[in-house]
């Protein structure tokens, strides 16, 4: 299984977490319904039996040298939304919403998450929330001056993707931004409106590097910025590198192919919406695809995933008012931009 980013919990923190999950899972059978579906594990063979305080905090300690803690606060909350115990912790931890929640995510019927899962081809759904995890480390917020401008995601070990037009130099300008005038933020976990639980791993723009492909706001809306490190390289608490993803070569199945979007929007914590892949846009079929996960300002340059976690898809806008579906632009036509332009070559895999 794989770790993630969360800081380790203070002796304080680990005292109300254990009290939170008391409150929320009341028997120990409950507990271990939770840890089955969040980690994927057999409470019993792992933690053993006793009193749920006991079962709780072990099952803490677990997590905490696992580096597990964030899946399992993180599901804790969402599988018991109307736990107020719960609730603040996650949001303590600036921890976002699990899949599948949200206004948008309402609408899905009750069976979207379990198709999802099942179309992924995974074991499980403790596989399916690894593989998530795997791609969430990959995702950075961009920033300009500090402040959160827009999402992007790492496609080499120290390049990163985003829309053109967030580099923009200003709004309607039609210019990009000077490269070393932005910074990718990795790790970075804020409930909405609270201070950072976790500020983040800020790695700037290499200062001397021009970007090294782009396409215009009005083709395919893409920039590749050079980073001032390698941090794809850097190894994460379990010794795997952070990796990178890689561009899907695939097309989504239309119609209505599950879409996945993981995002930094209006520069919160990172969080995940779902929806589908309605078509392509008309006038822009095979590079512009419509889809219904919901976004928001700041998620412009996210990863579109299909179920697998197959990165298909580059979130680009929101249409007009009078056409208002979100929009991505497909992978597939990229790789094939930058195979015509000889420059395939900048990416260390495609999928």
């Amino acid at each position: 299984m794989l770790v993630f980013a969360m800081k380790r919990l203070t002796p304080d923190q680990l005292e109300a977490a254990r009290d939170a999950l008391v409150d929320g899972y009341r028997n120990w059978a409950a507990l271990k319904q939770l840890a089955a579906f969040a980690l994927d594990i057999n409470l019993e063979a792992k933690v053993g039996k006793g009193p749920l305080d006991d079962v709780a905090f072990d099952l803490l300690e677990l997590t905490e040298a696992k580096g597990w803690t964030e899946m399992l606060l993180r599901d804790a909350a969402a599988r018991n939304p109307g736990n107020e115990m719960l609730g603040d912790i996650a949001a303590a931890h600036g921890l976002a919403p699990a899949p599948f929640t949200g206004p948008a995510a309402a609408a899905l019927d009750a069976g979207f998450q379990a198709r999802v899962i099942q179309a992924s081809g995974l074991e499980s759904a403790g596989r399916w929330r690894q593989q998530m995890i795997r791609c969430e480390r990959r995702v950075c917020q961009i920033r300009s001056g500090g402040e959160p401008i827009g999402t992007g995601f790492l496609v080499g070990p120290r390049l990163v993707m985003s829309n053109w037009h967030v580099f923009e130099s200003a709004p309607g300008s039609g210019q990009l931004g000077e490269p070393k005038n932005y910074a990718a933020c990795f790790d970075f976990r804020a409930a909405e409106g609270q201070a950072p639980a976790d500020p983040g791993i800020e790695v700037p723009a290499d200062p001397v590097a021009d970007y090294l492909d782009t396409s215009h706001k009005l083709e395919l809306d893409y920039a590749l910025l050079q980073l001032a490190h390698d941090i794809g390289n850097e190894p994460m608490p379990d010794g795997t590198k952070r990796g990178w993803l890689a561009l899907g070569t695939r097309q989504f199945e239309l119609p209505k192919e599950s879409c996945i979007v993981l995002q930094h929007p209006a520069g919160r914590t990172l969080e995940v919406a779902a929806g589908t892949v309605t078509g392509w846009l008309q006038g822009h079929e095979q590079a512009i695809y419509e889809h219904t996960a919901e976004t928001d300002r700041g998620s412009s340059g996210s990863p579109c995933f299909a179920s697998g976690w197959t990165l298909l898809g580059l979130h680009h806008r929101t249409g007009p008012k009078a056409n208002p579906s979100n929009r991505a632009i497909a992978t597939s036509a990229i790789v094939e931009r930058l195979r015509a332009k000889g420059r395939l070559g900048l990416l260390p895999a495609q999928g």
